[in-house]
Formats: C-alpha cells, structure tokens, sequence
C-alpha cells in the first residue's frame, strides 16, 4: 500500500490509529478477500502504536476477522502484541470489558485451531514438531495467564488434558506430556481455590507431574485450610 507521503518527518508526526483506520476502510472488513495476517496484524500495530489514544472499535474490529479467518499464528501474535503495547492493561482500565472479551475469545479460538490441527495431523499419520508445539503452547499460555484476559481456565485445561490424552493413545507421549505440562501451568496460576479444584480434577494423573503436581495440590489444600481458619475467626 502507498504510504500517504514520502516525507520522514511528516510520517513521524502522523497519527498512525487514523492512518489504520483509513486501511481499514478502504481495504477492510467485508472486502477482504484474501486480506493476510500479516496486514491484519500491521494495522493492529498501528492501532496501538499510540497507547493512550487506541482505536479500540477498530481493534475490535481486527480481532473479529482475524477470528473468522481462522488463522492461528496471527491471532496469536495479534495477541501478544496487544499485550506487549499496553492496550490490554489499558482496556481494564478502561473497563473496556468488550474489548479483553475480544482478545479472551482469540486465545480460546487459538487453542481450539491448534488441537483441530494435532488432531488432522494425527489422523493423517503425520509427524508433529515437538520443540514448535512446546513453543506454541508456550506462548498461548502466556496469554491465557495474562490477568486482565480473564480467560476460562478450565477450557483451556479441559481442551489440553483431552488432546495429551489422545496424543499417548497414539504413542506420542512426550507431545502428550507438552499438552499436559500447559494444561499444569495455567491451573498452577489459578487463585480461587474452587476454580483450582475443579481444574486440576479435569487433568489426568501421568508420571511426568505425579511429584510436583501434588505438591502444588498439597500446598493449595494447606492454604484453602489457613483462609478459612482465618476467616472463621472473624465469627
């Protein structure tokens, strides 16, 4: 696309929210027949490039179609970047609780397109790439665990748990053990201990967690223990 003026100086003062905006008008929305992620994602970073003046109707907008077009590894980024340039501590802020809506939706729409692929692949008897699914989750993860996303943990535990399960049916136990390990880690970042309860019940019991996973159990036990005694004394 052509850059409205050559000139350095007026690109560095330019406004770069109006700019997306003006992108998305011409090039956007229901018109974007074979729109790539890569645009999405550049005009999201336009969008956010100013952190106290984000187009928030225009960011919702970009994760909307990002969605639709189901593509995994730019919503993922969509995400990061969102996370990384403030605007999701913004939106709370804000209360723009349409907005972390938006982005909790994208992580749930991620996890949901990469099980759907492992599945494919694993009904096609194709190899999967260890070191990237670790990365992935990795990443994916991060998000989730992002506070202000307010993201469902025990969907993303009941989704993981259920794909670790069927990767070990099919021999691939170290792939399995990788789904599990993040199924762990965003129930190890749960806080409400009815929240904790219900999620670590979804996770199945494997060799790979049995040591540290009970003793993050325990010491949840210990504590739900020492609240309610402490509340108990109020009475």
């Amino acid at each position: 696309l052509p850059l409205p003026h050559s000139d350095l100086v007026q690109l560095s003062a330019m406004h770069f929210p109006s700019y997306a905006r003006t992108i998305w008008r011409n090039h956007g929305g229901g018109s974007s027949h074979g729109f790539s992620g890569r645009l999405h994602l550049l005009l999201l970073e336009l969008c956010v490039n100013h952190h106290d003046t984000i187009d928030w109707e225009l960011l919702i907008l970009i994760f909307s179609e990002l969605n639709r077009l189901e593509l995994p590894r730019s919503l993922l980024i969509a995400c990061e970047c969102s996370i990384q340039a403030r605007a999701v501590s913004l939106a709370a802020d804000q209360k723009r609780y349409d907005v972390l809506k938006i982005i909790s939706s994208a992580a749930g729409k991620i996890a949901e397109l990469i099980v759907s692929e492992v599945e494919t692949n694993l009904g096609a008897g194709i190899e999967l790439d260890e070191s990237e699914c670790f990365s992935t989750l990795h990443r994916l993860v991060t998000v989730v665990n992002t506070d202000e996303i307010h993201a469902d943990p025990a969907f993303f535990v009941h989704v993981f748990s259920d794909i670790a399960t069927k990767c070990r049916g099919q021999g691939l136990q170290e792939i399995g053990d990788t789904f599990s390990k993040a199924a762990v880690q965003i129930t190890n970042r749960v806080t409400d201990l009815e929240t904790f309860s219900k999620t670590s019940l979804i996770i199945p019991s494997t060799n790979f967690q049995s040591n540290g996973w009970n003793n993050v159990c325990e010491e949840k036990s210990v504590c739900s223990q020492a609240i309610q005694s402490f509340e108990s004394s109020f009475h």
